[in-house]
C-alpha cells in the first residue's frame, strides 16, 4: 500500500464517479494527494447537489417573487444602474417596448432557469443562461461598490460554471435519464444542455 507521499498510478476503479475532464486534466491527483479517496468520492456527489440546488433556489425564488410583486425592471434601469454602460441600460429603462420584452424575460428566464436547476433537466443550458442573466447584471453595477473587481454576481457565474464542468445534472436530476433516450444517443449534441 503506498503512502501519502509516494505518487502511484490511478486505477480505474478509483476514478469511477469522478467527470471525465477530471480524469483528463489529471486534477484527481490533486484531490487524491489532499484527501483520503473515500471521503472525497463521498463529498464530491452531495456538494455538488447542494450547490446545484442552492443556486436553483436563488433563481426560482427570485423569478417567483417577481411574478408575484409584479415586477417592472423600469425603476432598476433608470434609477439602480451605474458605470460605463448606464447610458445604455437607461435607454432600455425608458422604452416602453423593450420593457415590455425585458420584464417577462427576466421573470420567466429567473423561473426557468431557477426550476431546470433544482430538477436538474437541461442543466447546462440553464447554467449558461443564468450566467448570461447573472453577467447582465454584473454589468449593469459595474464596477462593483465594494470592490474595484469582484462582484457576487461574478461569483455566482464562477459557481455555475464549475456545475457545468461537474456535469450537475446527472447527480440526482432527470438529465441523466434524458440521455438514455435514443432521439439524445442519437443526435449527441443535445447532450451539451444536459448534465
Amino acid at each position: 500500500m503506498a503512502t501519502r507521499n509516494e505518487a502511484r498510478p490511478l486505477g480505474q476503479k478509483e476514478l469511477i464517479g469522478w467527470p471525465a475532464w477530471v480524469r483528463r486534466v489529471g486534477v484527481d491527483r490533486v484531490w487524491v494527494d489532499a484527501v483520503p479517496e473515500r471521503i472525497a468520492q463521498s463529498v464530491m456527489g452531495p456538494a455538488t447537489l447542494m450547490l446545484r440546488l442552492t443556486m436553483g433556489w436563488i433563481f426560482a425564488y427570485a423569478g417567483f417573487d417577481k411574478l408575484i410583486t409584479g415586477f417592472n425592471a423600469s425603476g432598476y434601469l433608470l434609477h439602480g444602474t451605474s458605470g460605463p454602460l448606464t447610458f445604455w441600460f437607461h435607454s432600455l429603462g425608458s422604452n416602453q417596448a423593450a420593457l415590455n420584452v425585458i420584464n417577462p424575460l427576466v421573470t420567466w428566464g429567473e423561473i426557468l432557469i431557477g426550476m431546470a436547476l433544482v430538477l436538474g433537466i437541461f442543466t447546462r443550458g440553464g447554467l449558461f443562461w443564468g450566467s448570461v442573466i447573472l453577467m447582465m447584471f454584473y454589468l449593469s453595477q459595474w464596477p462593483p461598490a465594494n470592490n474595484p473587481f469582484m462582484g457576487y454576481h461574478l461569483v455566482y457565474i464562477l459557481i455555475l460554471g464549475l456545475l457545468g464542468a461537474l456535469g450537475a445534472g446527472r447527480i440526482f436530476g432527470l438529465d441523466r435519464y434524458v440521455e438514455r433516450i435514443p432521439f439524445v444517443k442519437r443526435y449527441h449534441v443535445v447532450t451539451l444542455l444536459l448534465g
